[in-house]
């Protein structure tokens, strides 16, 4: 027996979250109905297989949180495994963004109220921020753009959570 690489291991359980399309869609717009968007936008390129764009208007992510945002296991909605029993959220765990970007090319472009202007994150398969630049995006609104969806380090190939 030998323990598995760090990588794979990323991968193994990110499998456990994203397991298609749908998948990516539906953790982004629960990202964004957590975040107290009113309005949310989707938009496929071939079923989603070249790019998903869902843009809402939400919150927004905090500058300060920026660089944790895609890290596994962070999350704002809970401290412990107490606040598991009052949970009015639909996502909890910090995995979503983390998941997505192990198995895509992630863009994140976000602005708070309080933000001047908005910024557009280029997140690696790790979560960790690669590259920032300013962006036009209006006040408040938050913006989650996964493109590429080539399924990293498998090719074209899904991995399936289990076999059935």
């Amino acid at each position: 027996m030998k323990q598995l690489p760090a990588a794979t291991v990323r991968l193994l359980s990110s499998s456990q979250t994203i397991t298609s399309v749908v998948s990516v869609v539906k953790e982004l717009i629960e990202n964004s109905l957590d975040a107290g968007a009113t309005s949310v936008d989707v938009k496929l390129e071939n079923y989603g297989f070249d790019k998903i764009e869902v843009r809402d208007n939400g919150e927004g992510i905090k500058a300060v949180d920026a660089p944790v945002m895609a890290m596994k296991y962070y999350t704002s909605k809970i401290n412990s495994h107490e606040d598991l029993e009052n949970l009015t959220t639909y996502g909890f765990r910090g995995e979503a963004l983390g998941s997505i970007c192990c198995v895509a090319e992630v863009l994140i472009t976000t602005r708070t109220a309080a933000d001047n202007f908005s910024t557009q994150y280029v997140l690696d398969g790790s979560g960790h921020i690669l590259s920032q630049k300013p962006s036009h995006l209006g006040q408040g609104s938050h913006s989650v753009t996964q493109a590429g969806l080539q399924w990293r380090h498998l090719g074209s190939l899904s991995l399936p959570p289990r076999l059935k």
